[in-house]
């Protein structure tokens, strides 16, 4: 009898949390199919976009710097400097 009544519960709650996980994730699904929800998505994209861009230049700056650097070093005469660690 309790064995019975323990399997229907453990059932009962694997179903509800099966269920409920499912339902989260169609309603997720939903939204991103909603003009709304896909411009969410584009702006957090292109939010995303913007920073590495930043970040792309930021590094390219840096490296004509050092070869600048490196360059004008060569051609007074001095040592070359020692490359950052990237």
């Amino acid at each position: 009898m309790f064995k019975r009544l323990f399997f229907a519960s453990v059932g009962l709650g694997a179903g509800v949390l099966i269920g409920s996980w499912a339902v989260r994730k169609l309603d997720r699904a939903q939204h991103a199919a909603t003009p709304a929800g896909m411009s969410e998505a584009a702006a957090r994209r292109a939010g995303d976009l913007g920073a590495r861009w930043r970040a792309a230049v930021e590094v390219g700056r840096e490296a004509a710097a050092h070869k600048e650097a490196e360059l004008r070093a060569v051609y007074r005469g001095g040592e070359t400097p020692d490359r950052p660690d990237t």
